[in-house]
């Protein structure tokens, strides 16, 4: 018979999440929980490939769950001890509701999905903080380059039509083989 060898060796001991410049370490979520959220989201399929869509519309279920079983809120479910110490060093509850949404997404579709939902600031579909001065580098860039090549750039081709072209990619019938 086989013998594996131990499974922690394959998974980090919890997710870090950095909130007003403190660590704060989550452990992986117990099998009771792990099953609740994964009974609660069938209907999305979420995974480490999950669309900006289908994380918001996720979202937007999670918010309408019913709660866990127990006098916890959904955050102290999903953040364990940690809650309790974001609450005794004063994080604010957007904060703490948001890094609880950021495990519910860790649990659902791994470390990829927590990571596009955390530094989408909450909000998938919208661009991530620091998307403005990288479109403006790009910007700067695209443009010292295009002016530095002296390329031309091609005229409109607008209101104007090519001949319809027939077969084989406008080649007219015949051999393929070699012309002499």
């Amino acid at each position: 018979m086989a013998k594996f060898g131990d499974v922690t060796q394959y998974f980090d001991p919890g997710l870090t999440l950095t909130v007003k410049g403190r660590d704060y370490r989550v452990p992986l979520p117990s099998a009771e929980l792990g099953l609740w959220c994964r009974t609660m989201t069938a209907v999305s399929d979420l995974d480490s490939d999950s669309t900006e869509e289908q994380l918001q519309a996720a979202a937007e279920q999670v918010a309408k769950l019913p709660p866990l079983p127990g006098p916890k809120t959904m955050p102290e479910h999903l953040l364990g001890d940690v809650h309790a110490r974001m609450v005794a060093d004063g994080v604010e509850d957007p904060y703490i509701e948001f890094c609880a949404m950021t495990v519910f997404f860790w649990i659902m579709g791994g470390e990829s999905a927590a990571h596009r939902y955390w530094t989408s600031g909450g909000h998938p579909e919208a661009r991530g903080p620091d998307n403005r001065a990288s479109r403006r580098a790009k910007s700067t860039r695209k443009t010292a380059t295009a002016a530095a090549s002296g390329t031309p750039t091609p005229a409109s081709t607008s209101g104007t039509s090519s001949r319809p072209r027939s077969g084989r990619n406008g080649r007219r019938g015949g051999s393929r083989g070699r012309r002499s």
